[in-house]
């Protein structure tokens, strides 16, 4: 939790207190943390998931804290994460992964920002981007390395 906290910090805000307090209060509710870790052994990328009910779309993988740190617009790590996430969800049961991001940037349809997250097969339903996986697992080319959990 640890390392990943700069990024948690560029995306969050939030103080490394109530980091470690998300990601314990994720670990008891069955979720949990994933990292990407790069050659240079740091961490690229993280997610913050829980496995949730939803009226609407039933088992859900939530994502709420997603962050990576990337150079150009590759999204490796964003692809390598989104992969990840695909098939955790298959394994907890989940028919559809949601990611909960800030809605900076993403209203418009026109949006750079909005583009790249739609590029990973998601769609904005309100200010969250859901991807259903009866269309299968996002395919982000050679398999990458699986992601830590935490």
């Amino acid at each position: 939790m640890a390392e990943a906290y700069p990024l948690v910090r560029r995306a969050a805000g939030v103080e490394p207190e109530r980091w470690e307090m998300f990601g314990r209060h994720l670990a008891a509710q069955q979720g949990g943390v994933l990292a990407v870790f790069a050659e240079d052994k740091h961490v690229h990328g993280i997610a913050a998931y829980l496995p949730v009910i939803s009226l609407k779309h039933g088992n859900v993988l939530r994502v709420e804290a997603i962050a990576a740190f990337e150079l150009g617009h590759m999204s490796l790590v964003r692809k390598a994460l989104s992969a990840a996430l695909d098939r955790l969800a298959r394994e907890k049961g989940c028919e559809v992964v949601m990611f909960t991001l800030d809605a900076k940037g993403l209203t418009s349809p026109r949006s750079r920002r909005r583009r790249s997250w739609e590029q990973l097969g998601l769609t904005a339903e309100a200010i969250e981007f859901v991807r259903h996986l009866d269309g299968g697992c996002l395919s982000p080319g050679p398999e990458p390395e699986m992601p830590v959990r935490t």
